[in-house]
């Protein structure tokens, strides 16, 4: 284990994630590799009466921590068993090694549409998948969990017997953002599709995937700038990699939410004094939750909440919570 202090060699970068627009300024880095390693990191920060944060890769990082951050990206052992299609994974393990894996035994993990973000810090998040709509959250699939005081080093989870996907995405120009909500909204979704809505500047982007075949041909409602569907490797489905950004980002669970406030917050969202993109998820099907829909936010700076809950605002009469994924340097 290596341990980092403020003016240190290799500091900077220990500290630093994905998120580069919010960083932990601790006061001590403990760059673990094993369990005994997260025991150390742990009874120090008890010791000396510091709050301890873990990061693997710093997508998720809400709030920084001053005190002991304790860095798993070298504590990342991925083991899969085939026999009884489960994953083994250390707290520093990302969804790109999983997938990587489990493929080769005709298997597939619900990630989500990021394969380079931790695998813990999704899970106990919920995670919503490529393939939520169908085979639920991934936490659903968590069979053990071992920790220590806060920090989970490890992570036992069901794999599932999926090697292709249908799966594919529709893009239109901004102009016709409206028409196409209102198709997207109107679908008469089978509960095995997982789609999402959303806006990203002058684009609109409608995604989709199953392990099953279905129907898009209701969305063609306006001239396609791209469009891509066909059955493909699960891994092509599970999302690329980004470069490191600053970003910041909430989300609100709806539920019976109508098409027009839908359609004010996509209106308040263009029109914003923020770059927000605007996404929608629809939930059912095999997700056990109340809401409806999920509404997410993202904007590539910080200090945009004011801006967010505006858009929020459009639909807060049928907001009934908040998800713990898809929050982004939010307090």
């Amino acid at each position: 284990m290596q341990i980092f202090y403020p003016g240190d060699a290799g500091y900077d970068e220990e500290r630093s994630g994905f998120q580069t627009g919010l960083r932990h300024e601790p006061q001590v880095v403990f760059a673990v590799q094993s369990v005994r390693d997260v025991e150390e990191a742990v009874r120090y920060a008890e010791v000396h009466g510091h709050e301890y944060a873990v990061q693997a890769t710093g997508h998720g990082l809400t709030t920084a921590t001053t005190g002991v951050l304790i860095s798993t990206r070298r504590f990342n052992e991925v083991e899969i068993d085939p026999k009884t299609r489960t994953a083994r994974v250390e707290a520093g393990a990302v969804w790109q090694q999983v997938i990587d894996q489990a493929a080769g035994h005709g298997l597939a993990p619900l990630s989500g549409d990021a394969s380079d973000v931790g695998v813990v810090g999704y899970t106990l998040g919920g995670g919503f998948s490529v393939l939520a709509r169908e085979f639920g959250f991934a936490s659903d699939r968590v069979t053990r969990t071992e920790q220590i005081g806060d920090v989970v080093t490890s992570l036992e989870f069901e794999l599932l017997p999926i090697r292709d996907v249908h799966a594919g995405e529709l893009f239109y120009a901004a102009e016709h953002a409206g028409r196409v909500l209102e198709a997207f909204q109107s679908w008469d979704l089978p509960d095995h599709v997982t789609p999402a809505f959303t806006t990203l500047g002058d684009v609109v982007r409608v995604t989709f995937a199953s392990t099953r075949p279905f129907d898009i041909g209701h969305l063609r409602v306006a001239p396609t700038l791209k469009e891509e569907f066909s059955v493909k490797p699960f891994a092509q489905a599970a999302g690329r990699p980004l470069p490191p950004h600053a970003y910041s980002g909430d989300n609100v669970l709806l539920k019976d939410v109508p098409l027009e406030a839908l359609q004010a917050a996509r209106e308040t969202a263009g029109n914003s004094s923020a770059e927000i993109f605007f996404g929608l998820l629809p939930l059912g099907g095999a997700l056990d939750t109340d809401a409806t829909h999920l509404l997410k936010l993202v904007s590539p700076v910080l200090g945009v909440e004011q801006q967010h809950e505006e858009v929020f605002d459009q639909a807060r009469p049928f907001v009934v919570g908040r998800s713990r994924n898809f929050r982004y340097a939010a307090g």
